[in-house]
């Protein structure tokens, strides 16, 4: 993940994006499967308060089913808290009904596109479009979501890109899904599960937000605390 502020010449998006999900982990793990597995709420608390630390992350998102609301549809991008809330990277995006891959950043709140040529435009309130920025709030992230859930289970351990995890489900409250999504417009418990790194500091891996039977969004994270610089681009 490159430390650079974006500059204003054109990059082309990664081969690889939008991402593939790496949310289909496979079965091993390091701790055997007859090893007991961890409580929920404990994980889950020691996870929050890892994720409450984070200064950077890397993020990658997916979004199924149908979701009118959100034209962001797959995003792959680094994300700041310092000096201030801001992110960049590649994303798919819903224009004039057909799917546009783009380099985004977000900073100051406003969310910034450059297709081609390298020209930047400022498309206003990331809010709009989906505010990746906002994830590592202190008043809104994921900190807060890890502590919001109700009657957690430990599912199981997985791996995850060589993360040796354990699956938690549940359900968070509607706020607490619409502060990571707004887009899901959550109106009461909303379905959740979250991949939480078993050793170590119990980094957050991945988390799925699932509202209705076909509409999600699946989040997946590396590289916490990796260095990472944003800057203002010029429009």
């Amino acid at each position: 993940m490159s430390s650079n502020a974006p500059t204003t010449s054109s990059q082309p998006a990664p081969a690889s994006f939008p991402p593939s999900s790496t949310t289909s982990p496979s079965p091993t793990s390091a701790k055997k499967s007859t090893e007991p597995l961890p409580d929920a709420a404990a994980i889950l608390k020691e996870s929050s308060a890892t994720t409450a630390e984070l200064d950077s992350v890397h993020m990658s998102l997916e979004v199924t089913g149908s979701m009118e609301n959100m034209p962001v549809t797959a995003l792959d991008g680094a994300v700041t808290e310092q000096p201030g809330p801001a992110a960049k990277g590649y994303a798919k995006i819903a224009y004039r009904g057909a799917p546009a891959y783009v380099a985004f950043v977000v900073v100051g709140g406003d969310f910034y596109v450059s297709q081609d040529h390298g020209r930047w435009v400022d498309y206003g309130p990331a809010a709009k479009f989906y505010d990746a920025a906002s994830i590592l709030s202190p008043d809104t992230g994921l900190a807060g979501l890890l502590t919001d859930f109700v009657d957690p289970e430990v599912e199981g351990r997985e791996t995850i890109d060589d993360v040796h995890t354990v699956r938690i489900s549940g359900e968070v409250s509607a706020d607490g899904a619409k502060k990571i999504v707004p887009q899901l417009q959550a109106t009461k418990r909303t379905a959740c599960t979250v991949w939480i790194e078993e050793t170590g500091d119990h980094d957050l891996v991945a988390l799925k937000l699932a509202s209705g039977d076909d509409d999600a969004v699946t989040i997946t994270f590396s590289n916490w605390n990796a260095p990472v610089t944003v800057g203002k681009p010029r429009t």
